[in-house]
Formats: C-alpha cells, structure tokens, sequence
C-alpha cells in the first residue's frame, strides 16, 4: 500500500515537473506588417485582478510585475508608449483552473480475497497560464498571441525575476526583434 501511494506521489511529482517546462503556444497574423507598427499602450483592464479565488496566483503585485515586464518588452522591440495615438495595445491574461489527477490504487482487501480491489485516488491542483497578446487598433484585431503555463505563486523575492524571464521567453516569439 505504502509502495503504490509512494508511487502515485511520484507521478504527480513527475506530471508537475513537466508542466514547468512546457512549450510555448504562439500565434501570430502574417498579413501584420510589425516592422511598421511604432506605438502602443498596455491595457489598463489587465491590470485588475481576475481570479479571485486564487489569490496566491493573481493578486495585484503579479497584475504589476506581468504589466511591467510587457511594457518592457514591447520597448526592447522599438515600440514606444503613447496613451493618446497608439497603434497597438499590448496586454494579457492569467488563467487559473482546477484540475483534477485521477490514480488507481489496486491492492489486496484481505489475505483471502480472490479479486484484487482497486480503489481511486483523486488529487486536485492548480492549473495556470500566462497569455500574452498585441492588437492592431485600427483593425481591432490580436495580431500575436503567446501562452505557456506558469506559476505565480513563488516567494515575492523571486516573482520579479521569474515574471520577466517568462515574459521575456515568451516575447521571443514576437515577430519584430
């Protein structure tokens, strides 16, 4: 029994530990012409907390750093901030959901049981992406858009650093270096 639960750890483990590691999704429209594009502004709506459930994962200090690093990456690429004239807005969204793992657990009921009995294990996490995008003003349309899973709930010494270096991959994927 101790040897299966042991097992069924391990995989849950194992199943988190790839999550961190998971490919970005990244989309963008080819007919943009982004080398032409020169402002934007960020979305102020972003910046208000969504998921309020989960206030370990969104809370007003991830709102900042996420918003923060964009505005950021969004100047590295030649962009410039401006409030009144933008050409695009630039923004994101943090989904949070519960999802459940489901492991059976098959051990003997007793030493004169003919059948094995498998009995469910059923564990809950938290899910989370970070999502990323740019909209064309004139268009009113998202002209590129990148996800990866994340995960926000890190001591607030290492949010900053964690915040822009997944912001930062995640902008790898813009089409204008």
């Amino acid at each position: 029994m101790k040897t299966t639960r042991l097992f069924s750890i391990l995989s849950i483990a194992l199943i988190f530990g790839c999550a961190s590691t998971s490919d970005i999704v990244s989309e963008f429209d080819d007919t943009a012409k982004f080398d032409t594009y020169t402002t934007f502004v960020l979305c102020q709506d972003d910046l208000f907390v969504e998921n309020v459930s989960y206030p370990k994962y969104d809370n007003n200090t991830v709102r900042e750093l996420v918003g923060e690093a964009v505005q950021t990456e969004m100047m590295k690429r030649g962009h410039k901030t401006n409030v009144m004239n933008p050409e695009l807005q630039a923004g994101f969204q943090i989904v949070v959901q519960e999802k459940e793992a489901t492991f059976t657990n098959c051990e003997h009921q007793d030493e004169y049981a003919y059948w094995d009995e498998c009995t469910i294990d059923t564990i809950v996490y938290t899910e989370e992406t970070l999502v990323l995008y740019v909209s064309d003003f004139e268009k009113r349309q998202i002209i590129w858009q990148a996800s990866m899973d994340c995960d926000m709930n890190k001591p607030e010494a290492k949010l900053t650093a964690y915040i822009n270096e997944l912001v930062s991959e995640l902008f790898n994927k813009y089409p204008k270096s």
